[in-house]
């Protein structure tokens, strides 16, 4: 992560929530992106998709967000996922959900969600939950719809974001405002995982004049001679 602290935070539990990661300018821009994509690529708008325009490409590999799983995942660093998240107002989605991603024994994380928030996450628009820590062992709440006393609301504002380590217990708000909810997701992990959806070809655009580190996070192109071994200084400076 940009800092020990907050390295150190995160391993300890389980998730980030990191400030201001996009400026003024840039949340302008991806906003009108985004609704200008959902209007053309919905109701499912996956990686095979957002990767065909230029202002989510640019995305994946923004230094606030991209520098923070290299921290983690060193020169290995892979885009496994990218999605939206939209929900219109006064929805009638569940107010808990709680779920892991992707779970594997052990406390090191082998991929990291980043949501980041193109809304004000307060109560009324249902902010992400997490449970501190949860991302040790399988077990799940004994209900998966209902508050549990441990969970931890991230009260965020546009353009900030939070990494989920993927085997924390998380959950999803359901937006009881009148405006909309909506979230980017940038799921990244290392390069040796398949990405989600492994079998679909990624659109030429994202391929178009791509830099070697592109191709990297995109796992068309190997990380290094030897995939074998964790060197997090290892391709980058």
């Amino acid at each position: 992560m940009y800092t020990p602290e907050e390295k150190a935070f995160f391993l300890e539990h389980g998730y980030l929530h990191a400030t201001g990661v996009l400026d003024k300018g840039q949340l302008a821009l991806l906003r009108i992106e985004f609704d200008r994509v959902w209007e053309a690529e919905s109701p499912k708008v996956n990686q095979h998709k957002l990767l065909k325009y230029p202002a989510f490409i640019d995305l994946l590999e923004h230094p606030p967000i991209i520098d923070r799983h290299r921290a983690i995942f060193g020169a290995q660093t892979q885009l496994l996922q990218y999605d939206f998240l939209r929900q219109g107002p006064k929805s009638d989605a569940a107010e808990r959900g709680w779920h892991r991603d992707f779970v594997f024994p052990g406390d090191r994380p082998l991929s990291i969600n980043t949501i980041l928030y193109l809304d004000d996450m307060d109560e009324e628009v249902g902010p992400t939950r997490v449970v501190s820590g949860s991302h040790r062992g399988e077990a799940l709440p004994s209900a998966r719809d209902k508050p549990v006393d441990e969970e931890v609301a991230l009260y965020a504002s546009a353009g900030d974001a939070a990494f989920v380590n993927s085997a924390i217990w998380h959950s999803g708000g359901c937006n009881k405002g009148q405006g909309l909810r909506r979230a980017i997701y940038l799921y990244y992990g290392y390069w040796w995982l398949k990405r989600y959806e492994s079998e679909q070809k990624l659109p030429w655009q994202a391929l178009e004049n791509a830099s070697e580190e592109r191709l990297r996070l995109l796992g068309v192109k190997m990380p290094d001679r030897d995939i074998h071994q964790y060197r997090p200084d290892a391709g980058f400076t």
